[in-house]
């Protein structure tokens, strides 16, 4: 797959989509965790959209990550995203306008070759 680089949020929304998966499996901890929980959490939004549709196969949850003794080192959000919920999470975090968001948007779009500067 050839890289391509548009204008920070003019990637054509074809460009995107043909180059999603079918599912997109993350892991997160952190801000990026609660980028994503907080954008998810908007339900459906003014485009009448929402990125979590059981149906379409879209999970999100909490996991703990433990040592032996039960002690919990890590709390992450496993993420299986379907394509057409990744293109209305990646418009939310374009409108989301902090720099948490403009940050996990960059790294998910490079994973598909695609950069926005």
């Amino acid at each position: 797959m050839e890289d391509v680089s548009y204008s920070w949020g003019e990637t054509p929304i074809e460009v995107i989509r043909e180059r999603l998966p079918e599912s997109y499996p993350m892991q997160l901890a952190g801000e990026d965790a609660e980028v994503v929980q907080r954008l998810v959490n908007q339900g459906i939004d003014a485009h009448l959209e929402a990125c979590f549709i059981p149906d379409r196969g879209d999970s999100y949850a909490w996991e703990e990550h433990k040592l032996d003794s039960g002690t919990v080192i890590a709390v992450k959000l496993h993420c299986s995203v379907s394509a057409e919920s990744m293109l209305v999470l990646l418009r939310r975090m374009e409108e989301d306008e902090t720099p948490e968001a403009d940050s996990l948007r960059v790294a998910i779009l490079s994973t598909l070759n695609i950069e926005e500067v």
